[in-house]
């Protein structure tokens, strides 16, 4: 089985910079450059990790993601989450708090960090093919 993992709001980022590729098995990647709630709703139904920079995500958008294990929230979006209705669906939350991606340099240190952040959780058994 494949993770799927959609970045909402990637226009959010310096321009130029990349998130590398996941050294991780079966994975398909959409990167966009911002959604509203109606797109994401439509990107991310079947998604597993969603990463936010700035979108709001509701807990009734949260409902219609149903295959929604993980979800990265980086500066701004930390703050338009509905973490209790996150926490109730049983989606883990990792937050960027103060990271910011408006400067090349810390904008692909951003990148790098979720990246691995996201190999760290599929490693650790949520989602890797070993354990489904």
């Amino acid at each position: 089985m494949s993770i799927e993992i959609v970045v909402v709001d990637a226009g959010q980022l310096a321009k130029g910079v990349e998130f590398p590729p996941l050294k991780i098995p079966k994975y398909s990647w959409e990167e966009y450059p911002g959604l509203d709630a109606e797109g994401i709703e439509e990107r991310c139904w079947r998604t597993d990790v969603v990463v936010v920079m700035a979108s709001a995500i509701s807990g009734e958008l949260l409902k219609k993601m149903h295959r929604l294990s993980l979800l990265i929230t980086v500066g701004e979006a930390c703050h338009r989450l509905d973490q209790a209705a996150a926490l109730e669906q049983g989606v883990e939350l990792l937050a960027f708090l103060d990271a910011d991606g408006s400067n090349e340099e810390d904008a692909q240190d951003l990148c790098d960090r979720i990246v691995q952040a996201i190999e760290h959780y599929v490693a650790n058994g949520v989602k890797n093919e070993e354990n489904v």
